[in-house]
Parts: structure tokens; C-alpha cells; sequence
């Protein structure tokens, strides 16, 4: 008896053929298992700002006013520009010499203290505290002459 034909103990044996597997006869491959994955969390672009209890800050002081006056030569004839400024007190005035000659700014009352001679591209600087109409001119050249007035 041919032991790959012998499927039972008849005695008469039919003849086989070879069986094709079926899906119950073929393991089936198991399917990875997927991993799971989680979405990115989107990054912040700003970080949100800490809780607060204190007090809104105060209102910064009110920065002082810089008033700026050129000495200018113009047709020949040097002068302050502009020749009358009104300004508040605590009101910062700068003076600076853009031309090629020296000058001064002096009281004509001595009211505030006279500059130093200035060349071309120097400044003289002064905080004015007091209110008032304030004349003055180069010692230098005496026909320039200009005016402040300070308000409250």
C-alpha cells in the first residue's frame, strides 16, 4: 500500500489526487499590528502670559519737550532759528551752531547763565524752570537776537 494514497482502511483504495489547500488547510499571515500615533500638538508661537493679581502699572511721567534752535547763516546774516520758541516748564532747549562762525547765547537780563563760544556743530543746552519771556542774542554778533517764552 502506498502510505501517501492510504487514507482509510478500505480495501479498495480509490485514487487521489493531490488536495489544494484551502484557507482553513493555510495559516494566515497575522497583520502587523499598527502602532498607534498620535497627532503633533501644535507648538505656541507666544507664550500665553502669566495670571496676574498686582495692580495695572501707573502712566509712565510725561517725557520733557527738547526744543530744538539752530544758529544758521542765511543771505550772510547769522540769526537763531526759529527766532521765538514757546515752551513749557521743564521743557529741554537745545541751541546748536550750524554755521562757520562762532556765536554765543546769553541772556540779555542774565537770566540763565551764558554759553561758551560756540563752534560750528557744537550745542549749548539748557532746562528751562521758570515761566517768563526770555530775550537774547550772540555777544558776538549782537544783532542776532531771539526770545523763549515759558508757560506753565
Amino acid at each position: 500500500m502506498n502510505p501517501i494514497n492510504h487514507l482509510s482502511n478500505s480495501t479498495a483504495a480509490a485514487p487521489t489526487t493531490a488536495a489544494t489547500p484551502t484557507a482553513a488547510d493555510t495559516p494566515t499571515p497575522t497583520p502587523p499590528t499598527p502602532t498607534p500615533t498620535t497627532p503633533p500638538k501644535p507648538t505656541p508661537t507666544t507664550p500665553a502670559p502669566p495670571p496676574t493679581t498686582a495692580a495695572p502699572p501707573k502712566a509712565a511721567a510725561p517725557s520733557a519737550t527738547v526744543v530744538q534752535v539752530k544758529i544758521v547763516e542765511i543771505n550772510n546774516k547769522y540769526s537763531f532759528q526759529p527766532a521765538t520758541i514757546t515752551v513749557t516748564k521743564g521743557s529741554k532747549i537745545v541751541w546748536t551752531n550750524t554755521s562757520d562762525a562762532p556765536h554765543t547765547v546769553t541772556s540779555d537780563t542774565n537770566a540763565f547763565a551764558a554759553s561758551s563760544t560756540l563752534m560750528q556743530n557744537q550745542t549749548f543746552t539748557m532746562v528751562v524752570t521758570t515761566s517768563g519771556t526770555y530775550t537774547y542774542h550772540c555777544t558776538i554778533h549782537p544783532y542776532m537776537q531771539a526770545k523763549i517764552v515759558v508757560t506753565s
